[in-house]
């Protein structure tokens, strides 16, 4: 590492071999599964050691970017908690008193905001040790803005405290779903939250008293556990996903993941789902037309149609672990785990639009530009069938769009355990 600038790793780094530059000759243990970026450990799943390809700067853009996903959804759950304490707060404090506290409750929230809005939109993969820092910093300040109640306690009567202790954790816990990409982040954001709380439990008298402390406590070591645990989910799925940067996994044509890889993808998915017992969802994708689109124009601009669709799709599917691949000639497949099927459906259909929008002239069509097909399945993972059904399911989704005019999406009602109501 070069003066706190990033850290220097090679592009792309093989697994067998002990971190980059080692000898490949000798199997390393589990224990040297761990690459350090940016002081952040990455725990790297055993079953992909072999026979893999991994770019340690991708892997750290992703998990920066999970940080920032859904800015505005993050402020105004901050917001709902700021509104929550102040409804206690209002009837106990002076004007002066709420206001100072209501300004720096309201802080807090839109400097992180504003951290993720500069990091949300930006490209590559060189993450930089001041931006994690400032993440980091941002993270310890909206959990202060929130935990700095805590000093108001004084002022408050029994019954007040008691409901802000509950607050302020609830806040806690709250922040998981946002931070936990960086367990040490999120550990920040949680002790700013918290810290405040236990320091006057210490020294005051009254309820609560101490005795709440080791709950507090036993609290913010279960939430870490937990994001923990979260950030290595996160991890598998994602070098699941990035196998197909090997040569073996990736399509040249459209530089999305090949059929092979999708057949591994969609096989691990389904067992993860299996456990969890959350949905799943698979989406077929068909060109429409292609062949006259072949025909047509030849085949170096199909090629070039092909690669353009697979980008959009690509694009459409944002979230770190959703996976694109070709299935084969003008077909594609989406995996996306842990999605409801209104969600789901909800993104074909945006990307049934983004490649409308894309407007590539089709002539030998009836709308004259080409357009995709989509048809799209829902469930809950049943040990006793097989991913292979959810992709017939799928196809056959896929066919009554065909049959019905092309140019739309379809959703198949499966007769497997049903995911419609998650």
């Amino acid at each position: 590492m070069q003066d706190g600038s990033s850290t220097t790793v090679p592009e792309v780094c093989r697994l067998s071999i002990l971190p980059c530059g080692g000898s490949a000759d000798k199997m390393p243990s589990y224990k040297d599964m761990t690459r350090y970026r940016n002081a952040d450990a990455v725990i790297l799943n055993q079953a992909t050691w072999e026979n893999s390809v991994i770019n340690p700067h991708q892997l750290s853009a992703f998990l920066f970017k999970e940080l920032h996903r859904h800015p505005i959804a993050a402020l105004l759950q901050h917001l709902a908690f700021v509104a929550l304490l102040a409804g206690y707060l209002v009837t106990q404090l002076t004007t002066g008193l709420f206001l100072s506290w209501l300004i720096i409750a309201m802080t807090g929230a839109i400097w992180q905001w504003l951290i993720s809005q500069r990091y949300q939109r930006r490209t590559g993969t060189d993450i930089q040790n001041h931006q994690i820092s400032s993440v980091s910093l941002a993270a310890l300040g909206a959990g202060l803005s929130l935990g700095l109640t805590a000093l108001l306690f004084p002022q408050l009567d029994a019954h007040t405290r008691i409901v802000i202790v509950l607050i302020l954790t609830a806040a806690a816990a709250a922040g998981i779903f946002r931070h936990s990409a960086f367990p040490s982040i999120y550990l920040g954001f949680m002790l700013g939250t918290l810290l405040p709380t236990i320091v006057m439990l210490l020294f005051m008298s009254g309820d609560p008293d101490w005795q709440l402390i080791p709950a507090l406590l036993l609290t913010i070591c279960l939430l870490y556990y937990s994001a923990a645990q979260r950030r290595q989910d996160l991890m598998d799925d994602l070098i699941s996903r990035f196998g197909l940067e090997s040569d073996a996994g990736e399509d040249k044509l459209t530089h999305v993941a090949n059929r092979r890889r999708f057949d591994q993808v969609l096989n691990e998915e389904w067992s993860r789902a299996s456990r969890s017992g959350l949905p799943i969802s698979l989406i077929m994708v068909d060109i429409d037309h292609f062949k006259k689109f072949n025909d047509h124009y030849g085949h170096q601009e199909g090629d070039r149609c092909l690669a353009i669709v697979a980008q959009a799709l690509a694009e459409s599917a944002r979230r770190p672990t959703d996976f694109v691949a070709r299935y084969g000639g003008e077909e594609f497949v989406i995996v996306l785990n842990q999605t409801p099927r209104n969600d789901a459906y909800q993104l074909a259909e945006q990307m049934r639009k983004r490649v409308e929008d894309l407007k590539i002239v089709n002539e030998d069509t009836a709308l004259g530009q080409v357009t995709i097909s989509l048809g799209g399945v829902t469930v809950f993972a049943d040990p006793a069938t097989s991913p292979e059904t959810m992709v017939r399911l799928a196809d056959d989704a896929l066919y009554q769009v065909k049959t019905a005019g092309r140019n739309q999406v379809h959703w198949h009602h499966s007769t497997l355990t049903d995911a419609n109501d998650s």
